[in-house]
């Protein structure tokens, strides 16, 4: 009898002790979610303020929970906006590994990849990101068409900014699949689409370029001159106007008027060599050998070097 009371005290101090731990640990799960709510929402707070700080505190909430996917999504975030790209996407990359629904953080990795200048993983990352919506705008299909021309898939851009064009006729989708086009040398269907920007636009001198610079490149060199003629007319004060008019100019032979434009467009912006060299070549074809051999220098030690042979076997 006796043994058997002794066993039942024992039960139920052990009992005692286990419900003690459990209450203790309960209390400690309960505070460290307090406390992992409360980091997050200061590091939230702090998105904007102070981006450092908001750093600060999603880490201190990944401390206590190293499964915490919306605090890695949110210092991804900030350490995007504080240009810490290589953070940002090792953040993001985490996000992907914890919660497969968060597929933004993929569109957040390619814009992240895009600022390294790895232009393959951005399309990746952002191709993983618009494969799982289920329907794209024209921002999506832009967005998508912007990654592949700097990945070099310029007819996959073309059939992006297509599709944009499809879901949201403007000046911008014009400009964009122009943009595609003309890289892709598809000259005739970029001027087709700069002309419908013109007409969304008349008054954007940069349009007015682009469409100079399709003209010049299918030969039409006196209408690439209108084109650059009324772009200066817009905007006065822009040196690739006046060095594009100098160009055309100098090709078709009126080297000192090509001289002129060379020359004011080095008076807006006197450190691209690329205006040095290209009056050489103007003032080689005027007859004024030295004024030429001087320019190549100055273009060469500016840094621009396509011309710089010449003074070996042009110059004294």
């Amino acid at each position: 009898m006796t043994t058997k009371t002794n066993h039942f005290k024992l039960s139920s101090s052990s009992i005692l002790i286990i419900l003690l731990v459990i209450g203790q640990f309960i209390s400690v799960s309960t505070s460290n979610a307090q406390t992992r709510a409360f980091l997050f929402n200061n590091g939230y707070n702090y998105l904007l303020a102070d981006k450092e700080k908001a750093v600060e505190q999603f880490t201190k909430a990944i401390e206590i929970d190293s499964n915490f996917s919306a605090a890695y999504f949110y210092r991804g975030i900030a350490e995007f906006k504080l240009g810490h790209y290589e953070q940002a996407i090792n953040d993001f990359t985490r996000v992907n590994q914890l919660d497969t629904n968060l597929k933004v953080a993929h569109m957040y990795k390619g814009f992240a990849y895009r600022q390294l200048g790895d232009n393959q993983k951005s399309l990746e990352s952002l191709s993983t990101y618009l494969d799982s919506q289920n329907e794209l705008s024209a921002l999506d299909y832009n967005m998508l068409g912007k990654a592949k021309m700097k990945a070099g898939d310029l007819d996959g851009a073309i059939d992006n900014f297509a599709a944009a064009l499809t879901e949201s006729k403007n000046e911008s989708q014009h400009y964009y699949l122009f943009l595609a086009l003309f890289g892709n040398r598809d000259y005739d269907e970029a001027l087709d689409q700069i002309n419908l920007a013109i007409v969304e636009n008349n008054d954007f001198y940069g349009y007015y370029i682009n469409r100079g610079n399709t003209l010049f490149m299918t030969g039409n060199f006196n209408k690439a001159l209108v084109d650059y003629n009324y772009a200066i007319t817009l905007e006065p004060e822009v040196p690739d106007s006046y060095y594009l008019r100098a160009r055309t100019l100098d090709t078709l032979g009126r080297h000192e008027k090509a001289i002129l434009d060379f020359s004011r467009a080095i008076e807006l912006n006197p450190t691209d060599g690329t205006y040095y060299s290209k009056r050489g070549n103007a003032r080689f074809s005027s007859g004024n050998k030295r004024a030429a051999c001087m320019d190549w220098t100055i273009a060469g030690n500016l840094g621009y070097y396509e011309d710089f042979d010449k003074i070996k076997s042009l110059c004294d």
